[in-house]
């Protein structure tokens, strides 16, 4: 750390001897901003950008661990089920059952579905079982078939409860399931891009001959379809967020021993003349899968008291903050009351009581909240499907969460709501953590979407704010969503700007930086500040876009900051058009350490002066101990101007003749003959 200072503090003294007149660093940065806006007029139709995803993190870091651990597929399916076949989805386990369905395509979570029958629902969409785009995948408007979610063979010849029985095409045998396009991704599916349900006729075997064994795949039998359309367009038609499919099961030939049922859908991504969009799209979200016999057209009921979504952050306005910053203001950062949603999915009422409980896993703190008893509705009475009562739909917080020393704390949440008839089995339980770390943040970890920007030049900050100041900001944590090609990999300001009424002001911290990624849920790439900044009360935490390029940031659109977003594409800060937030994390306080999926600083290895440069040459020094494996000679300078064009190339000693270049913002990269990278660096050219 002292050689770092030390070199530091001898290239400010360099640039101050060279080019007086820049009192500061922030006066480059005054610089840069003027010429990169010179690009917004040129650009194009400056916007923001929302996209789907070109992987799924969840499903990364779910196929991942089960490689780690070498689990084989379940051997479930060479013994058929029997009847009934149920699914709900509730149980938020990635992938599908192996009790009921043979692979693991489809996404089983409660991010993507909105108002669902009960939580959790399962998407299919266009990446595989290992959160990666399918490699069939094609450019639009071509569409191309993605997941599968298959059951297991099925016993549909005979029941064995209340006694063993044929089952015949009289028995009324009826599947049923309910159905939504897009939910909360942020593209629909066109009406091409189909969902399908098929039966199977006859299962895949072998065929053995004099001279080879040919195998013959399944031949499956289309069922029912739904062409697609966005969200709103589905309910405006059917007037309801999710809608039932009853469809009864009457050939003969189905009623076998290996009967056996598949979803699919049908993808088409943008063209190749828009890679950046060319990402996860067309979901589709299943939900409550039935299929049993005595039914009717009528039998659309499975009862149920249930909570619709997960539970929510007892905090007012982020999922997660340093503890620190809470204990300092905790009556202000705790929410007055929740948000709950609960349904009685019965037709008749259930007296029910509704509670939730705090405690501190390993501690003393325990409190109770009770709603006390209310008779729920069944979900088909007016005026709503949903509990309204208040001390149900949005019961109150009577209590913080205590108040410490430490650097960090976590809170059990747990909510139940319950039939009160003694004997009763309705009722249901969530469960969360409300944790206080090092960051803060606004998302909960899940990538709905990916945001951007465009053009050259533009700008964004997400509002933070201080209870405790002054305090130290470490590092920026963010999530980057790949994209095919990898074509989000441009280079980017990382900025800090102070407030300014309510509005970002003056930028106070920027290094240029390059989208990184860690693919696993939670697992953000950190940048590290060096040296340490010192911040105050509200600042501001984005990003300066050198290229039209979309950054493909992680965007959530389950949990809604939409009012601490602000963009900058055209010279004044306004909010941003979408709902949703940013999967960006400052974090504060205490000295971190360095770890994997981390980036530091690289002036530290490379340093270039003057800085702003008011002559003709440019002077490079890497730091001692900086690992080479040519001699100077045989360093390899690579100048490109905003527009990633290269203005300048060859080899170098110390010394750079600049003579060429016009006045305006440049990146430089210096490499060995053999592409190894010593450094990167920006620089100004201002004569």
């Amino acid at each position: 750390m002292a050689k770092k200072e030390d070199n530091m503090d001898r290239e400010n003294s360099l640039r101050g001897a060279v080019c007086m007149n820049i009192k500061t660093e922030f006066a480059m940065r005054s610089i840069l901003i003027i010429f990169i806006s010179i690009f917004i007029s040129i650009a194009g139709f400056p916007q923001e950008i929302l996209s789907g995803l070109h992987t799924n993190p969840v499903v990364r870091a779910k196929a991942a661990g089960l490689r780690q651990r070498d689990l084989p597929f379940s051997g479930l399916d060479t013994i058929p089920m029997t009847l009934p076949f149920y699914d709900d989805f509730s149980a938020i386990g990635i992938f599908p059952s192996k009790l009921r369905w043979i692979d693991n395509f489809a996404f089983e979570n409660d991010d993507y579905p909105v108002f669902p029958v009960n939580r959790g629902a399962m998407t299919l969409d266009a990446v595989n079982d290992s959160g990666t785009m399918y490699p069939n995948a094609v450019p639009g408007p071509a569409s191309f078939i993605a997941d599968h979610l298959t059951s297991r063979y099925i016993r549909l010849d005979s029941v064995f409860k209340p006694v063993p029985r044929a089952l015949k095409p009289a028995d009324s045998v009826y599947l049923s399931f309910y159905y939504q396009p897009q939910g909360r991704a942020f593209r629909a599916p066109k009406a091409n891009d189909t969902l399908v349900l098929q039966f199977l006729e006859t299962p895949g075997h072998d065929s053995i001959t004099a001279t080879d064994t040919i195998r013959i795949p399944d031949t499956w039998k289309r069922i029912w379809y739904a062409n697609g359309m966005t969200l709103d367009t589905f309910y405006q038609k059917h007037n309801r967020y999710f809608l039932q499919v009853m469809i009864p099961v009457k050939d003969p030939a189905f009623f076998k021993k290996n009967f056996r049922f598949q979803f699919f859908n049908y993808v088409s991504l943008a063209s190749s003349a828009e890679p950046s969009w060319q990402s996860n799209t067309d979901q589709w979200n299943l939900d409550n899968v039935y299929l049993n016999a005595g039914r009717s057209w009528s039998d659309t009921l499975h009862p149920e008291l249930r909570f619709i979504y997960r539970s929510p952050s007892m905090l007012k306005n982020y999922q997660v903050m340093p503890y620190p910053q809470y204990c300092n203001d905790p009556t202000n950062e705790i929410r007055d009351t929740l948000d709950i949603l609960i349904t009685n999915r019965d037709n008749v009422p259930h007296l029910s009581t509704y509670n939730y409980y705090l405690t501190e896993p390993g501690g003393s703190f325990s409190k109770t909240y009770s709603g006390g008893n209310y008779n729920i509705l069944p979900y088909t009475s007016p005026p709503s499907p949903y509990v309204t009562w208040q001390k149900f739909a949005h019961p109150a917080v009577p209590y913080i969460l205590p108040v410490g020393s430490a650097d960090s704390a976590t809170f059990l949440v747990r909510h139940v709501v319950r039939d009160v008839t003694p004997g009763s089995v309705f009722g249901d339980t969530i469960e969360s953590y409300q944790n206080f770390f090092d960051y803060f943040a606004y998302d909960d970890g899940t990538p709905e979407a990916s945001y951007g920007l465009n053009p050259a030049g533009s700008q964004l900050a997400c509002q933070f704010r201080l209870n405790k100041s002054p305090d130290t900001l470490r590092a920026i944590r963010m999530y980057f969503n790949r994209t095919l090609g990898n074509s989000s990999q441009q280079w980017f300001f990382l900025c800090v700007w102070n407030d300014n009424g309510g509005k970002p002001g003056d930028t106070i911290y920027s290094d240029l930086v390059m989208p990184a990624y860690a693919d696993s849920l939670n697992k953000f790439v950190t940048y590290h500040i060096y040296p340490p900044l010192s911040i105050t009360g509200t600042f501001y935490v984005g990003w300066i876009q050198t290229t039209s390029d979309n950054l493909s940031i992680g965007f959530d659109r389950y949990n809604n900051s939409q009012d601490k977003i602000f963009v900058n594409t055209s010279g004044s800060w306004y909010n941003s058009d979408y709902s949703g937030s940013l999967m960006i994390r400052p974090v504060v306080g205490k000295p971190i350490p360095l770890g994997i999926g981390e980036v530091v600083p690289t002036s530290g290895k490379l340093f270039i002066y003057p800085n702003p440069c008011c002559g003709n040459t440019l002077h490079l020094r890497l730091s001692p101990g900086t690992a080479t494996t040519e001699g100077a000679v045989s360093r390899m300078v690579t100048v490109t101007d905003l527009l990633g064009h290269v203005v300048l190339k060859g080899h170098v000693n110390s010394d750079l003749d600049v003579s060429s270049l016009r006045d305006g913002l440049y990146f430089l990269r210096l490499s060995d003959s053999s592409g190894s990278h010593y450094g990167s660096a920006k620089f100004i050219i201002s004569r």
